[in-house]
């Protein structure tokens, strides 16, 4: 049984580092830490208990991202995840702002209008001048807004 466990653990391990490499989703305790201690200590005093919650939802988040990065790259891909993945940790991933949290919430809500955009062009419910247009628009400068998109092709 312990040889086992010792192997799915190092598979874990292998199968994480590539991903890890992949993707460039890391997770930075110091930079977590920092976050939550700074958000959490008020005239000089930690609160704990918030600070615990605020650590589990970085690591909570952490997971999130990288199970999302997998999913829309590999099970229902999504046009330009890694530019997402990118923008997401450039938006919420730096020092005195780090929320995994934040970032796995990012790349949730590009993916899932990345695949309602696709959906509307696939049933032919929107133009593809119209899609051109609003494309043009929203996925420029290595910041790609699905998002937007989809707002802009619904008005």
């Amino acid at each position: 049984m312990f040889k086992k466990l010792m192997l799915i653990s190092v598979c874990s391990i292998a199968f994480a580092t590539v991903t890890l490499a992949a993707t460039e989703i890391r997770f930075d305790q110091k930079l977590a830490d920092a976050f939550c201690k700074d958000k959490w200590t008020k005239r000089g005093n930690l609160d704990g208990r918030m600070f615990n919650y605020c650590m589990k939802k970085q690591a909570e988040g952490y997971g999130d991202a990288m199970d999302l990065y997998n999913k829309y790259k590999n099970i229902e891909p999504v046009e330009l995840i890694d530019e997402v993945v990118a923008f997401a940790l450039a938006k919420w991933a730096k020092p005195r702002k780090y929320q995994m949290n934040m970032v796995a919430y990012e790349i949730k809500k590009q993916g899932e209008s990345y695949l309602n955009v696709a959906y509307e062009l696939n049933a032919g419910n929107v133009g593809r001048p119209k899609f051109e247009a609003c494309s043009s628009k929203w996925l420029r400068n290595n910041e790609p807004q699905w998002n937007m998109v989809e707002y802009c092709l619904d008005n």
